[in-house]
């Protein structure tokens, strides 16, 4: 089948149903001649891709003609499980509640991506269900005295179907003893003890082989985790050198910084060396004390100098005009200064504005 809804396909021994909907999940009834009352039926079904955070897939069993009536049991991406029964056109709960779907958790499940088996056991009407060969619960529905098989998809949901079994019981005792119907036949012999250990047989090995797959599939990942640790590893090593190498040309640079001032140092030390006669050998010492003499000497001289100018003024005799006689005496010869002179220390400051 293939459309604008769905494109379901027979591909490496694998019924593939890919549900393009996103609205509504699809369901597709075995083609088998019988309904089935006791039975057991044994599928592989692996949740291989969903776009819809309530995607799913799933087992139909003892479905009524038109969908009058019928179970699902059906598995999502979380490693959640759900039971539910079609009455009157809409669905009653067996597991969980309305508030949650319906949906239990369950660690017998695997993770999306790889393949669960779901196997159920009816006898008169008790049914028995089965997570990868763990018994996980029983009840009881006296409704339907038989039905047909098939599966379901959900919204935006690809799902894989490996295999389907379907084993008739002739009494209770003989809950191993079945007749077996391959999903892709229809005419399978009842009495044939052959064709039952070798369906069982093909379970077994589909089982081991689901398991090895998984167990591959972490190898794989572990494989990648390593080279992709690996790689981080060599990432690691490299930004170390490149420290390294960083911290190599500061300790050339320190080493240059301090070949520079040991030669200044050196050229110092020479100076140290003549001064080496004075008190303590400073060289700062030694110019301080020199230049504080050579600033007493020149306070002297300006001393001096001043002395003698004003000694020289002094012997000057003051000028007198002709025909005239001063009345005030003049004040280089009191030395009194005139109070008429202004201050050169003092300024007169503009007025604020």
């Amino acid at each position: 089948m293939a459309n604008a809804d769905n494109l379901f396909i027979v591909q490496d021994g694998e019924y593939i149903l890919q549900r393009k909907a996103t609205t509504a999940p699809f369901a597709v009834i075995a083609n088998f001649e019988e309904n089935y009352s006791n039975f057991k039926v044994v599928t592989s079904v692996k949740l291989d891709k969903t776009l819809s955070e309530t995607g799913f897939a799933g087992l139909l069993f003892m479905m009524q003609a038109e969908g009058a009536g019928g179970f699902l049991i059906e598995l999502n991406k979380v490693k959640e499980y759900r039971l539910r029964q079609i009455v009157d056109g809409s669905y009653k709960y067996i597991t969980g509640s309305s508030k949650t779907g319906g949906w239990i958790k369950s660690n017998e499940l695997n993770e999306a991506g790889h393949a669960n088996m779901i196997e159920v056991r009816n006898l008169n009407r008790s049914y028995d269900l089965y997570l990868n060969n763990k018994f996980v619960m029983s009840f009881s529905e006296p409704t339907y005295k038989s039905g047909q098989m098939g599966v379901i998809v959900g919204p935006a949901t690809r799902c894989k179907i490996d295999f389907m079994y379907i084993f008739t019981k002739v009494s209770p005792e003989e809950m191993n003893l079945t007749t077996t119907a391959p999903a892709d036949s229809t005419n399978v012999s009842t009495e044939s003890p052959d064709m039952i250990q070798l369906a069982e047989s093909i379970i077994i090995l589909k089982t081991q082989i689901n398991k090895l797959n998984e167990e591959n599939d972490g190898l794989r990942k572990t494989i990648s985790a390593m080279k992709s640790g690996d790689q981080e590893k060599d990432v690691t090593i490299k930004n170390y050198e490149k420290q390294v190498k960083a911290l190599q040309d500061q300790a050339a640079k320190k080493e240059q910084t301090l070949d520079s001032l040991n030669k200044k140092n050196n050229e110092l030390m020479k100076f140290k060396e003549m001064a080496g006669g004075n008190e303590n050998g400073d060289l700062i010492i030694v110019l301080s004390k020199s230049l504080k003499s050579e600033k007493e000497k020149n306070a002297a001289l300006e001393k001096e100098i001043k002395e003698l100018r004003e000694k020289n003024g002094a012997e000057k005799p003051a000028p007198v005009k002709s025909g005239t006689k001063s009345t005030k005496s003049d004040t280089g010869s009191t030395g009194q200064k005139d109070s008429s002179k202004k201050d050169p220390a003092v300024i007169k400051l503009p007025e604020e504005n």
